[in-house]
């Protein structure tokens, strides 16, 4: 079905749920952006080596145990439950257009794009982008197919191998632009170089992670999104909370296990063992480790869950909530507050472990007090606005009506 007459659908569809979700999503997010912000891919594990002190070191623990590969895993599933809503609902008002996703996806590709370029190298909307396109399509199938799909793609241990073979043979050597410079060259760069010169950098930037973005993130975030597509499907959405309760002691005894499993591989097997990259044992043992981090991203959902519907800490998440129903512009926002923070004010590689968490949670602080002023006096962010713009092709209001008693 292809109806022109595609509109807006209600405000009155939201899931308050998703939305403190979406915020908290966004604060793990930035906890790990900021890092890359303060500090080059290529140097970073030098960095880290300079972080010295029980607090530095309680901070990495801290970041590897809660954020670390959480956090892009938890939003690609809620990217994927939004999608996979959006569908739904539109095909229930019989107003599905084909045409509306492709220009939402072509849309968010060229958002991230302009990200890369004009803000920071670590841009993820480029490849939700990408990955809306596969999930339009595979979004056709059933529930049970879309589960057996996520988990083979997740499972599937050959990306690594796939990547370098494919650029072998474009013949390009990603890493080489970034590590043909010193880390004072870059900290040069990062400091006083001239905007023209910071547009450079971050796609050389980007090209050194080319093999994490395409080998390793891109493959968990579009299982992730078919997980969410799968949820919408089996019609969990209609009683969340439920569906929730119902897998909580699977789910929490899965994370026991887990979390002996990450404790045994870090504190015991990696240092007592030489594992070769690119073995079978090391791909088994890194895919079980991500595993455990996709565990851990559901568990600290169903913990967010929980205490909305026991209304414990409700004033904190309805915060959050409003945080989350400006994702887009929030997400941009810490981009902006990261490069004027680390180049207009010089703070790149200013930042220790500890500092940059700090850091993070000031700013996601004046994001809520923002987020709430904004949202009360207008519908959307203003991304977000823009966004449903492009994709509905027409001027949509963004001005709330304010009541007047007369």
């Amino acid at each position: 079905m292809n109806l022109k007459n595609n509109n807006p659908l209600s405000k009155s569809d939201r899931i308050d749920e998703l939305d403190i979700f979406r915020g908290f999503a966004i604060l793990g997010i930035f906890m790990v952006n900021i890092l890359v912000m303060n500090v080059s891919f290529a140097y970073r594990v030098e960095w880290e080596a300079e972080q010295t002190g029980w607090y530095q070191q309680l901070s990495f623990f801290l970041l590897e145990t809660v954020f670390y590969s959480k956090f892009f895993t938890m939003f690609s599933f809620l990217f994927g439950i939004g999608v996979a809503l959006q569908i739904q609902r539109a095909k229930q008002k019989f107003v599905y257009n084909n045409s509306f996703f492709l220009r939402r996806f072509g849309s968010l590709f060229l958002f991230g794009i302009l990200h890369i370029l004009l803000i920071w190298s670590g841009d993820i909307l480029h490849l939700y982008g990408i990955l809306g396109f596969i999930i339009l399509i595979l979004f056709q199938f059933s529930a049970r197919t879309l589960l057996w799909s996520a988990l083979l793609i997740f499972f599937f241990p050959f990306y690594p191998l796939i990547f370098e073979q494919v650029i072998e043979w474009f013949s390009f050597d990603y890493s080489a632009p970034l590590s043909s410079l010193s880390r004072e060259e870059v900290i040069e760069l990062k400091h006083h170089g001239s905007y023209f010169s910071g547009v450079i950098l971050r796609l050389k930037e980007y090209a050194y992670a080319m093999g994490i973005i395409y080998s390793g993130i891109m493959p968990v975030a579009l299982a992730m999104m078919l997980v969410g597509g799968y949820i919408v499907k089996k019609g969990w959405m209609e009683n969340l909370y439920q569906q929730i309760i119902k897998i909580t002691p699977h789910l929490l005894c899965t994370l026991f296990i887990l979390l002996i499993y990450r404790f045994l591989l870090i504190y015991w097997i990696l240092p007592s063992f030489e594992i070769p990259h690119g073995t079978a044992l090391s791909i088994i043992f890194s895919t079980f480790y991500q595993l455990s981090d996709v565990v851990i991203s559901f568990s600290l959902l169903l913990l967010i869950s929980y205490l909305w519907n026991n209304n414990i800490a409700t004033h904190i998440l309805s915060s959050i909530k409003n945080v989350g129903r400006m994702a887009f512009s929030n997400y941009i926002f810490q981009s902006v507050i990261g490069y004027v923070i680390m180049r207009t004010f010089n703070g790149y590689e200013f930042f220790s472990t500890s500092g940059c968490i700090i850091l993070v949670f000031s700013i996601y602080t004046l994001q809520i007090i923002i987020s709430k002023i904004w949202l009360s006096y207008f519908k959307f962010g203003p991304l977000e606005w823009l966004w449903r713009c492009i994709s509905y092709m027409k001027i949509l209001s963004i001005r709330k009506r304010i009541k007047t008693i007369k």
